[in-house]
């Protein structure tokens, strides 16, 4: 392995082996915030993302995006910058790795036949500059009208710029060439409408953000006449396609304007934003990326039923939450084009680097499985019922870890018959149709877990498990995958000092206590990350306790376990319509922090669950966090609790305790 190439992959410099071991920077980065160059993004893009887009309304309608911090919504609106759009287009540069993003592009109609972008798209940040705007002693009207002129002027000149990059003009010379044309009987206010060139426009443009950022800038700000103040946004009519005239030309391709994270204005700010667009119906088309936090607390509870003909909301992680094999594909996808980008032939499979399969000494797997054939033995043995079931499990010759599997997984089976609540008096021996009938996956899985708790055996180990432990969001997903490959930096470094030049691979024991650092590192970070992190860490605890509880059943009675809790939809209605609108309700801080999980991504919820008639809305722990109470991956399996009994684990102070790390 050539480390150089190794570090460039996940996007860090060379230095000092120290710094790795001292985790100063996480190998997976950020597509959207690390890498600058358009090429380099281009390879590590995944074309599985652009799935979110694959619907027939794509442009006829405005897409609100929406994810918890690292869902992927930065990344995705990068993708349709002239830049990006361009080097995806061109022949000379293309490579196989552009060609399943190109594909899906053009399935969206985003390329025509020739290659040529069919989408002028422009990416607009709302950066701290605009929630400063709140911040003025001025009356709340005239900041709204400044914010929204710093917001015209801004968005005019990013579609400019990009337009003059897809048509292949000089910018800002070239702007030219462009005629803004505009049909009185439709313009309402617009201080462009006496201006047609687009060089006179540029230049108005520049001239205004100057004078509107500079009496922002002033401390005495007063109204000022010098500022062409707006009320909404008439730049999504002003741009219309059907206005614009490239060299004598009509514009054929769309424009698409991006606002990127608008959970940095200011709620009111935020609110007539949306309220602008949505109300405007724009004829150009707008796609709006925000964080859940943004959300008011009924806004995050209502998320995943809200539904609108303006407009579409995309929850990221919701839509990966009901599409899982899916997103495990997608994270192989993105693990593999970090690894892609080092050469030399070094592996790019994340398995590659990942044991797979139990590496424990064999005298420990087989003082365990003596441990479980006695407990058998002792309290099953003496059953003719269960004999045929024994005698099936003695006589096989699979290799000792399989064989401990076998037998701890008919532990759990011989608990979970005799403990049904209907026995004859004399029950009929058991046969081996009956036990392979039972003993499913689920069951496999249970005994696997429950070896981990009794034995200390890895569980949280292997590509599947690590992309379960995403939860859906990828900066969770590069998280991990970074605490795992700093670690393959140095034992690789370690081997080479050996002259051991042997793939390195993480074993399973070691990729667990890795994953449980890395777990207890984000549970501390709780308590500068998230409001009221106390008591949300104390909610948290309380649910993970309880499913710990339900989960380690000697019967494994859902089996592997559970993993969260559920509510009636009746009553996420009433916490919404009801709880939330009065501060005084005993229940108004447990919808507070119900909300507050969801938007912080500490736990995944599912709408509309309909188990014995009736339909639930359950809360399931962020899956990294379910290795603190040594809980299943796996969705589906939970338990409803009633408003009062979650009530009282919010108030509950039981201390939380440290999590095992092994090793």
């Amino acid at each position: 392995m050539n480390i150089q190439l190794f570090l460039k992959a996940f996007s860090l410099e060379s230095r000092d082996i120290v710094y790795y071991e001292n985790r100063s920077k996480s190998i997976f980065s950020r597509a959207s915030e690390y890498i600058g160059i358009d090429d380099r993004f281009i390879k590590l893009f995944s074309s599985d993302v652009l799935d979110v887009l694959a619907y027939s309304e794509v442009w006829d309608i405005i897409n609100i995006i929406r994810s918890s911090p690292g869902g992927g919504k930065t990344t995705l609106l990068r993708l349709f910058t002239p830049e990006v759009l361009l080097s995806i287009g061109d022949r000379k540069r293309r490579d196989d790795q552009t060609v399943d993003v190109l594909k899906k592009l053009q399935a969206i109609n985003v390329f025509d036949a020739k290659l040529n972008p069919l989408v002028v798209g422009t990416l607009i940040p709302f950066t701290s500059e605009y929630s400063t705007i709140s911040y003025l002693s001025i009356e709340p009207a005239q900041k709204s009208r400044i914010f929204f002129a710093l917001l015209n002027v801004r968005v005019i000149l990013s579609v400019l710029y990009s337009i003059s990059k897809i048509k292949k003009l000089p910018f800002p010379d070239g702007l030219s060439a462009i005629t803004i044309s505009q049909d009185p009987s439709k313009v309402s206010f617009n201080p462009l409408r006496n201006i047609s060139n687009g060089k006179e426009i540029y230049d108005w443009c520049c001239k205004n953000e100057e004078v509107i950022c500079n009496e922002i800038d002033s401390i005495y700000l007063r109204p000022s006449n010098d500022i062409e103040k707006s009320s909404d946004l008439y730049c999504l009519d002003l741009l219309s396609p059907k206005n614009i005239m490239v060299a004598g030309e009509p514009l054929r391709e769309r424009i698409l304007v991006m606002f990127d994270d608008v959970h940095n204005l200011s709620t009111s700010q935020r609110k007539d934003f949306l309220n602008s667009m949505v109300n405007k119906r724009p004829s150009i088309n707008v796609w709006v990326a925000e964080r859940l936090q943004a959300l008011s607390m009924d806004e995050i509870i209502s998320e995943g039923n809200l539904t609108d003909r303006d407009f579409r909301l995309i929850n990221l992680e919701q839509y990966w939450n009901s599409k899982y094999e899916k997103f495990e594909k997608f994270t192989k996808s993105i693990a593999q084009k970090r690894l892609s980008t080092i050469t030399e032939g070094e592996p790019t499979s994340l398995t590659t680097y990942l044991a797979e399969e139990w590496d424990i000494e064999q005298n420990k797997i087989d003082e365990a499985l003596s441990v479980v054939k006695q407990r058998i033995g002792k309290d099953f043995k003496g059953d003719q019922k269960y004999n045929t079931w024994i005698k099936s499990k003695e006589q096989i010759s699979k290799e000792l870890a399989e064989q401990l599997i076998e037998w701890r997984s008919l532990e759990i089976l011989l608990y979970r018959d005799r403990g049904k609540q209907q026995q004859v008096l004399f029950d009929d021996p058991l046969d081996e149709a009956e036990l392979e009938q039972r003993d499913g996956s689920d069951v496999r899985d249970a005994a696997r877990l429950f070896l981990n708790k009794e034995h200390k055996f890895p569980y949280y180990y292997g590509t599947a498990k690590i992309s379960r432990l995403s939860s859906s969001n990828i900066e969770q997903f590069l998280t991990i995958c970074g605490k795992l490959f700093e670690n393959i930096v140095v034992e690789h470094v370690k081997k080479i000092s050996r002259n051991n030049q042997s793939q390195v691979q993480i074993s399973t024991k070691k990729q667990e206590h890795y994953i449980k650092l890395l777990c207890e590192d984000r549970w501390r970070e709780l308590d500068s990350r998230v409001p009221n992190a106390a008591t949300i860490k104390q909610f948290i605890n309380n649910i993970g306790d309880f499913c710990k509880e339900q989960t380690y059943t000697p019967n494994a009675w859902n089996s592997p376990g559970i993993n969260g809790v559920a509510i009636t939809m009746d009553e996420r209605a009433f916490l919404k319509d009801v709880v939330l609108q009065d501060e005084t309700h005993s229940y108004n801080g447990l919808a507070k922090c119900i909300a507050t999980c969801i938007a912080y991504n500490l736990i995944d919820f599912r709408l509309n669950y309909k188990v014995k008639g009736k339909f639930m809305m359950v809360l399931y722990l962020n899956r990294l966090y379910c290795v603190r109470y040594g809980l299943p991956l796996a969705n589906g399996k939970f338990k409803e609790r009633k408003l009062s009994e979650l009530n009282n684990w919010l108030l509950d102070k039981k201390q939380s305790k440290p999590l095992e790390l092994g090793l």
